[in-house]
């Protein structure tokens, strides 16, 4: 994957989610831009080594690239518990 394409994605994904996150602050939530933002980009990014590593090493070792996906949708789902039990 080339730089220019990694960094649309990141772009539009903390992009799209600073606009939800901005939409909460306006509404007095507690999770809000930058919460949203740094979420929804450390989970892109996650999201894009996990395919690199699966188009690198594919069928030289053997990879999974869902394990790294299902430990971003674990760590999502702990700061939504963090958050409702705030």
């Amino acid at each position: 994957m080339e730089f220019p394409d990694v960094f649309i994605r990141l772009l539009l994904s903390a992009l799209v989610s600073g606009l939800i996150g901005f939409e909460r602050e306006l509404h007095g939530k507690v999770a809000g831009f930058r919460t949203h933002s740094l979420v929804a980009l450390g989970s892109a990014l996650m999201m894009l080594v996990s395919i690199e590593m699966f188009r690198n090493f594919e069928g030289k070792i053997a990879v999974d690239p869902a394990r790294i996906a299902a430990q971003v949708v674990t760590g999502i789902g702990f700061l939504g518990a963090g958050t409702i039990i705030r």
